[in-house]
């Protein structure tokens, strides 16, 4: 499922709509909160330094593992230093520094490409415990 973000709106139903499928995948209701936070943790980031995106999710099966995959697509100025920006109170946007190593903690892989001119593509998997 591809959800468009350009509002705060669009985040609560980018949450709403990911934690229903992640339940649906057999995730718990603790797990589904997470993945809540994991989607508008990244959907902010899109509003907030790119204006617009996309928030991606599908079932994501490797090694005998099942999970979520929560993509983060946007066209903006990209990430200039991926390893201070995973770093915690680092900020370029006036914040705390704690959205993207928030992140990093609580999915159990994180890929970042963000490449200037193109925009950044966050990967997230989530695994069913």
């Amino acid at each position: 499922m591809k959800i468009s973000i350009q509002s705060e709106n669009d985040i609560h139903y980018a949450q709403v709509e990911c934690t229903d499928f992640a339940k649906t995948l057999g995730f718990e209701e603790l797990d589904a909160m997470k993945i809540s936070i994991l989607v508008s943790e990244l959907a902010q980031n899109i509003i907030k330094y790119a204006t617009k995106g996309f928030i991606v999710y599908t079932k994501e099966t490797r090694h005998h593992k099942s999970g979520i995959l929560i993509e983060a697509i946007d066209k903006g100025p990209s990430i200039p230093n991926i390893e201070k920006a995973l770093a915690d109170n680092f900020s370029t946007g006036g914040t705390l520094g704690l959205g993207l190593p928030g992140i990093k903690r609580m999915s159990d892989i994180l890929e970042i490409d963000s490449t200037p001119e193109t925009g950044t593509h966050i990967k997230v998997i989530y695994w069913i415990k």
